[in-house]
């Protein structure tokens, strides 16, 4: 004789139950619409901040991250300060301590550095020492001047996409011509085209040769829209000493995979000549695109988990309603619940039905808020054009997750309560 199969009917007996879970969980929603609609909203706003701040910051790191990718990555940088010294609340003390750059130091380079196949020093004015570009009766907002040479553009990769680069000649004659960016050319010119045109900078006339090609700018902020790249030898001709302060060399060699040799081979010149003892820091900054990118990930890395967390306390404010309202829910259905458990429901039945339902609550606030916040992030960047949004699985599929775990969390204390009522109190619960 064959024993009973009791597994299968286990199986069934609980599929019926979750599905009767189900159901009483969605009837509940309906009837009680108005605290259900609240708990959607607040929830609905927690998910869509959520996946807007992520998609913006994403959308900040891929444009930065293109912006520091487009430097040749077999090139590095030598400058009087680095990136660190910037943010450092000792810059000026710093900056009169640490001596100057000069094209002596680009010379050394040049003869002792063997893994450095080519250098190419450049003057940057500095944006809060401002300059006058000018046409006809046309002024440029916020132009950015460099004295460049003619390996610039391959160390930096820059790309001109109409006219031509600075040549050795142009800097050896210190002739007065210049290549503008398209914001400066867009401001300046308008529809007209500014090839062979003349401009004035800071007072002088240079004609414009070059047009950089356009690209994304971040947040509407400095870019290589805005320079203005006049020969090396033209800027030592009209600007002052302290202008120098801020020369600075690209250096090139062989392949990426040389670049931490020429970098240590350049480290140890300037220190040898600088003469810096062992343990002393040094007075000087080198450093690679790579090293840029991974400056830009840690601070990209904290700003990300600030803004998220700030984010998610709409999450958190939304969880709180979902536990109010189910609180509220189990006081008005005390007599509901009474009369079930007295037809033969358990704990874990009436367990279910509340936690059932305080999740298709957050699942249907986070569908929605995912929708809401798509749309935002859609319709930022056409909005705002500087503005960029990257819109990720990864972060949909978090806030929903997230939601379905704030609906799990914060019902389990009301769907307890519930569960732990005795049926005859229960019953004679009068509201």
């Amino acid at each position: 004789m064959s024993e009973p199969k009791v597994k299968p009917l286990v199986r069934a007996n609980r599929v019926a139950e979750i599905g009767e879970a189900f159901s009483l969980a969605i009837s509940a929603i309906n009837q009680y619409r108005f605290q259900s609609a609240l708990t959607l909203t607040g929830l609905l706003m927690g998910v869509a901040t959520v996946i807007v701040v992520v998609a913006l910051i994403q959308g900040l790191d891929n444009t930065v991250k293109a912006q520091l990718s487009r430097l040749n990555p077999s090139s590095f940088i030598v400058a009087r300060m680095g990136f660190s010294d910037f943010g450092s609340a000792d810059f000026q003390e710093l900056m009169k301590k640490r001596p100057l750059l000069t094209l002596n130091d680009a010379q050394d380079i040049r003869t002792e550095c063997p893994s450095v196949k080519t250098l190419s020093p450049f003057y940057a004015k500095m944006v809060f020492d401002p300059i006058h570009v000018r046409y006809k009766g046309e002024e440029a907002q916020s132009p950015i001047l460099r004295g460049v040479d003619q390996y610039f553009f391959d160390a930096t990769g820059i790309l001109v996409d109409r006219g031509r680069l600075i040549n050795v000649g142009d800097s050896s004659q210190r002739r007065n011509v210049c290549i503008i960016g398209r914001t400066i050319a867009d401001g300046l010119f308008g529809v007209e085209d500014p090839l062979g045109k003349m401009i004035y900078i800071d007072g002088e006339t240079y004609e414009v040769i070059g047009l950089i090609e356009l690209r994304e700018t971040l947040f509407g902020g400095p870019s290589e829209n805005q320079l203005v790249l006049i020969p090396f030898g033209t800027f030592d001709k009209y600007y002052p000493e302290r202008e120098k302060e801020f020369l600075q060399f690209m250096c090139l060699v062989s392949s990426p995979e040389e670049v931490e040799r020429g970098m240590a081979e350049v480290r140890d010149l300037l220190r040898r000549n600088r003469h810096l003892s062992e343990g002393v820091p040094d007075n000087f900054a080198v450093f690679a695109s790579n090293q840029m990118i991974d400056i830009w990930n840690q601070a990209s890395s904290g700003i990300s988990i600030l803004m998220v967390g700030v984010a998610s306390l709409g999450l958190l404010i939304g969880g709180i309603g979902v536990m109010n309202i189910m609180l509220v829910s189990v006081t008005e259905r005390t007599a509901e619940i009474g009369l079930r458990k007295a037809v033969g429901a358990r704990r874990r039945d009436v367990l279910w039905q509340f936690l059932l339902e305080a999740m298709m609550l957050t699942v249907l606030g986070g569908f929605a808020g995912v929708l809401v916040g798509i749309a935002i992030a859609i319709i930022i960047p056409l909005a705002i054009p500087s503005l960029r949004s990257s819109i990720s699985v990864g972060a949909i599929t978090a806030g929903l997750i997230v939601s379905m775990s704030v609906g799990l969390f914060f019902g389990l204390w009301p769907a307890y309560r519930a569960a732990r009522l005795n049926p005859i109190e229960a019953l004679r619960y009068e509201r």
